[in-house]
């Protein structure tokens, strides 16, 4: 993944495209979430890293790809759902798509997470990518964000199945343990390197 913090840009090991649960589509791209990340994929087709254009700072982003020449085609631009923690967001060109990952602010508790959408006043979220598992990694909480998590899910989204599978998978794995998550590593904004 590519990651710039002002105008240096350090490389960090590529990982896979993600798959996009608990998410929707835009006009040119399509997102998904977890507790801690709300992740974009954009069909890059052969375009390579310097072929973007991606800012990102605490409530906006803007994304473009060159078009012609010098031109710039934004492909993504405005105010996000809820604020970011700048830092730790990256993007990188993988496998045809642009991926950008924006690390949620957690300090606005559980249930301020929940995104129905990547840009403030969309709500662009597909009830079918719903997956409670794959938004909380329930399995990986203490129990009391668990509850959190599930309560938040349940009360942001409506969705009574998810609810009830998310339940079902906290019941499920109280008292294995889990792991914990690996920090991120990331940039504010500018221009990545393909």
């Amino acid at each position: 993944r590519t990651s710039v913090s002002g105008s240096s840009m350090d490389r960090i090991p590529c990982m896979a495209a993600p798959s996009l649960k608990n998410g929707g589509s835009g006009a040119h791209y399509r997102w998904g979430q977890s507790a801690r990340e709300v992740t974009i994929a954009i069909n890059a087709g052969s375009r390579r890293g310097r072929d973007f254009r991606v800012e990102i700072n605490r409530s906006r982003v803007s994304v473009a790809t060159r078009s012609c020449g010098d031109e710039w085609q934004h492909l993504l631009r405005g105010e996000l759902q809820r604020p970011v923690l700048t830092d730790e967001c990256e993007w990188s060109v993988e496998d045809g798509s642009l991926i950008i990952a924006l690390a949620k602010d957690g300090r606005l508790g559980a249930e301020a997470e929940w995104w129905t959408g990547v840009l403030a006043g969309e709500d662009t979220l597909e009830a079918r990518t719903a997956d409670a598992v794959a938004y909380a990694a329930l399995e990986g909480l203490p129990e009391e964000e668990r509850h959190l998590a599930t309560k938040a899910l349940a009360m942001s989204s409506g969705l009574d199945a998810v609810h009830a599978l998310a339940a079902k998978a906290a019941a499920a794995s109280d008292g294995a343990g889990g792991g914990g998550a690996g920090s991120r590593a990331g940039g504010s904004a500018g221009e990545g390197a393909g």
